[in-house]
């Protein structure tokens, strides 16, 4: 299995693999990468997104088994921690169902397993289909921008990039993936013994903010947390609250 990814060059210290929301890439998590340069981190597209676009359809099984192969080929110790936000979220419940010996700690960041009624009602292919001809139109993808709250034009350019590539079809399997995944495999994550921090914005969704206890009962070793005054973009708008939320985690210290 092929997949791009980034790695910073901290190759002798503990790996953190960052996986990315649904519709954007592995560019997102700049701030953390800033911020976690002790560390060997590890960045990959998923298939569909980034400079993965190629590279397969988006899967969620798929990813997880493609992010346990990155951590078995790229990492010292066959081992990582793992932080998800979104749609990458809910790949590393899928990685904790299926590989949780290759993780040390993990991170699940607004992984939504409840349904949103309005977003049941939009999901045909020709609602996709109207989306991705209006994401060719720049002033829409600046107002998108605008609305994920990315400031600097660096970030900005690359999520207009991303957007810019989405199809109907693609932007249909990916939301065809999350709500095939809509539930929680309880049965499975009974046997993650992994040490798993689960967060959400407190300005998000309820359903959302539900869905942090569920995991949560899923998972034999966890915590649920809530970010005060946060919406769904806190990677990169709260990010040193989050940084410091994953960096006390993984280090033992919550």
């Amino acid at each position: 299995m092929t997949m791009y990814f980034e790695e910073t060059q901290n190759k002798s210290m503990p790996s953190i693999v960052f996986i990315h929301g649904g519709g954007i890439s592995g560019w997102m998590w700049y701030k953390q990468i800033e911020h976690f340069s002790d560390y060997h981190c590890l960045v990959p597209d998923l298939p569909e997104h980034g400079k993965s676009i190629n590279e397969g359809t988006l899967n969620l099984r798929d990813c997880a088994d493609r992010i346990a192969e990155l951590i078995e080929n790229k990492t010292n110790n066959r081992k990582a921690h793992v932080v998800g936000h979104s749609l990458g979220g809910k790949v590393v419940i899928e990685l904790l169902a299926r590989r949780p010996d290759l993780v040390d700690h993990a991170v699940v960041a607004s992984a939504l397993f409840r349904p949103i009624y309005l977003l049941s009602l939009v999901h045909r292919p020709f609602i996709y289909k109207l989306s991705a001809a209006m994401l060719r139109n720049r002033a829409m993808l600046l107002f998108l921008a605008k609305q994920f709250k990315f400031l600097d034009k660096v970030a900005i350019d690359n999520l207009m990039a991303d957007f810019s590539r989405l199809t109907g079809d693609s932007l249909f399997r990916l939301y065809d993936q999350l709500y095939k995944f809509g539930r929680i495999p309880f049965f499975e994550l009974k046997h993650a013994n992994v040490p798993t921090l689960i967060l959400a914005g407190e300005n998000e969704p309820k359903a959302m903010k539900q869905s942090v206890e569920d995991i949560g009962e899923a998972l034999p070793r966890s915590r649920g947390f809530i970010i005060k005054g946060a919406d769904h973009t806190y990677p990169w708008v709260a990010y040193d609250k989050f940084n410091e939320l994953i960096r006390t985690w993984i280090n033992d210290k919550m």
